[in-house]
């Protein structure tokens, strides 16, 4: 089965797939027949021109999602895709896989681009699209020189562009999921889905300005990259004792000096800024948590020197963790 996905704002998309099979809309909620698949598609709209549509759907058939190339649009998506498994993608007959784990977990198109997602049968498969108005965020996105985001969206030239679900990104998506399928804040839910959700794409956006003009993941070796994103597994499930840029080039194959200039070509930090910036976050969701003191988590986070661990904390969040944890507000679940 092909569902096609309309990227003309002049009607509801989310009704046109609902026509295409032959289903209805309940407030913006379309429920697939039992004899398609399991689950649901929603779609939220927001201030600014801004929505967030999310499906989490396992099929009982092949599906397949087909976006036609159109002209230059307002309106574009950026796709969240969140399950564990990869699915197959084709860009204008070029096929690669993309997933959560992969380096290819967040695709941005223009308007520009065919595209087409084969659903595996019997998986549970989820996708957070966001969609934005182009000309809100060049309003809200004043550059300091010219970078990614504003070389993008000032041209009218196709692209699509393809980044790393970063931990950030997963703890806000997991936020948005649970607000979503959880209902959690039922009573002002929309209001912390559109806060979330501007969020995450300030992240994304943030994420994208890290990158060089030129020299971007496209033109990598992809055997190259996959082992950078090995690197930086690594180093994740390795946060608090951060292994030596030599160790980590010999897991590799690379020199040091090749690891440390791809590893920021693709992740936009060296090695050790990017282990500081996810140390220091994490140390934060932990604070967040209300269920450790500010020794514990230091020392979680491999800070031997408790003084250290506060001055690189206040240094990335301007505050120390003793006032960042006082003025946090009782979570109440």
């Amino acid at each position: 089965m092909q569902i096609e996905l309309t990227v003309n704002k002049s009607r509801n998309w989310l009704q046109d797939i609902a026509d295409q099979i032959g289903e209805k809309l309940d407030n913006n909620v379309l429920n697939f027949p039992a004899k398609i698949a399991k689950g649901f598609w929603k779609q939220y709209n927001f201030s600014n021109g801004l929505s967030l549509s999310f499906f989490k759907l396992l099929a009982h058939k092949p599906i397949a999602l087909s976006r036609e190339r159109s002209e230059e649009l307002m309106f574009l998506p950026i796709m969240f895709f969140i399950n564990k498994n990869e699915v197959e993608q084709n860009i204008d007959d070029k096929l690669m896989k993309v997933g959560l784990r992969s380096s290819k977990g967040v695709f941005w198109p223009s308007s520009h681009i065919n595209c087409k997602w084969d659903l595996p049968v019997n998986e549970w498969i989820s996708n957070i699209t966001i969609t934005f108005n182009k000309q809100w965020v060049l309003d809200n996105c004043k550059p300091i020189g010219e970078n990614y985001v504003h070389k993008l969206l000032s041209s009218n030239k196709p692209f699509y562009l393809f980044e790393e679900i970063t931990l950030q990104m997963h703890y806000l998506i997991s936020e948005i999921t649970d607000i979503i399928e959880k209902k959690q804040h039922y009573c002002m839910s929309n209001l912390f889905l559109e806060c979330k959700v501007t969020e995450l794409l300030a992240v994304y956006f943030e994420k994208l300005i890290e990158r060089p003009l030129f020299g971007t993941i496209s033109h990598l070796n992809s055997t190259d990259v996959n082992k950078l994103f090995q690197v930086k597994d690594y180093i994740l499930d390795n946060l608090s004792e951060t292994p030596k840029l030599e160790y980590l080039a010999h897991m590799t194959g690379f020199s040091a000096s090749k690891l440390h200039r791809l590893f920021k070509q693709v992740f936009g930090k060296s090695v050790c800024t990017y282990a500081l910036h996810e140390k220091l976050f994490v140390a934060r969701k932990m604070l967040e948590s209300r269920q450790y003191n500010v020794s514990e988590v230091g020392y979680e986070m491999g800070y031997s020197n408790l003084s250290h661990f506060s001055e690189a904390f206040r240094k990335r969040f301007g505050m120390n963790p003793k006032s960042f944890l006082q003025n946090r507000p009782q979570n109440h679940g």
